[in-house]
């Protein structure tokens, strides 16, 4: 652990589900507001629409008959377990529908993500966030991304699997719904705090230690993205604004923190 960690974790920190949800509402305005940051929405806006939308229609085209064939049939068991398993798995795919999208859409709007995180920075006081740009920086950080996207992946399933568990025990697969809810919102929102993080080039383990530290912020901005997600056209919008609520954050909540 590095000494900058060490010290990190002594400090007391301001922390608030309400500030890391409503930040990524608030970013709306911020957005109108700021010409100069308008601009950055217009192509993960249209790269989201595809991603979301094949994404909601193989859960849904694909998944939710599969489902209901394996719930299928007349006996009185089977439309006991329809009734008692159908609202934990509506639950569960609604989870893996958003955090799939997610994780491909963060991935591919990466590069455009940063930059919106970036100007949001600099619409916000900050004047210089990260390293300047070159060809050599974009390579990197794209490799970077998408190295840190696996590990971050690999965490998801690692968790999932220790989760899956809990389903040996009576009524555990409603426990099991809500843990696994509450850990795809905090890696909901993670996704848009290693945005400034990244450009600060902390390590991995350093950002989810820096991230679980506030992590009622980030389980506030994971919400907000949740939720955004279900919502026709605005739901287009998710990750563009989550990125700028999590960077607000950020800027006015973590920053001063780790200086």
């Amino acid at each position: 652990m590095s000494s900058r960690n060490r010290l990190f974790k002594k400090v007391k920190v301001r922390s608030s589900l309400f500030t890391g949800f409503f930040n990524s509402f608030r970013s709306f305005s911020l957005a109108c507001n700021s010409k100069g940051v308008l601009i950055y929405f217009v192509i993960p806006f249209l790269l989201n629409i595809v991603i979301l939308t094949a994404i909601f229609y193989f859960s849904y085209s694909s998944l939710v008959p599969l489902i209901k064939s394996a719930l299928s049939g007349d006996q009185w068991y089977m439309q006991f377990l329809r009734v008692l398993i159908s609202p934990v798995l509506f639950v569960l795919l609604s989870i893996f529908t958003v955090l799939v999208y997610s994780i491909i859409g963060g991935i591919v709007t990466a590069p455009f993500l940063d930059l919106l995180s970036s100007k949001t920075e600099k619409v916000l006081g900050i004047e210089n966030s990260g390293e300047s740009f070159s060809l050599a920086t974009l390579l990197s950080d794209i490799f970077r991304a998408l190295f840190n996207a696996l590990r971050l992946l690999f965490l998801i399933v690692a968790i999932n699997v220790f989760l899956l568990l809990l389903n040996i025990i009576p009524g555990g697969s409603f426990v099991y719904a809500f843990i696994n809810f509450l850990s795809a919102l905090f890696f909901y929102g993670f996704q848009f705090y290693d945005f400034p993080l990244e450009r600060r080039r902390y390590s991995f383990s350093e950002k989810l230690s820096i991230t679980w530290k506030f992590k009622w912020s980030v389980f506030g901005s994971g919400l907000a993205f949740f939720l955004v997600s279900f919502i026709p056209v605005i739901g287009f919008l998710g990750l563009n604004l989550c990125t700028m609520g999590a960077t607000k954050t950020f800027v006015e909540d973590i920053k001063p923190v780790l200086e």
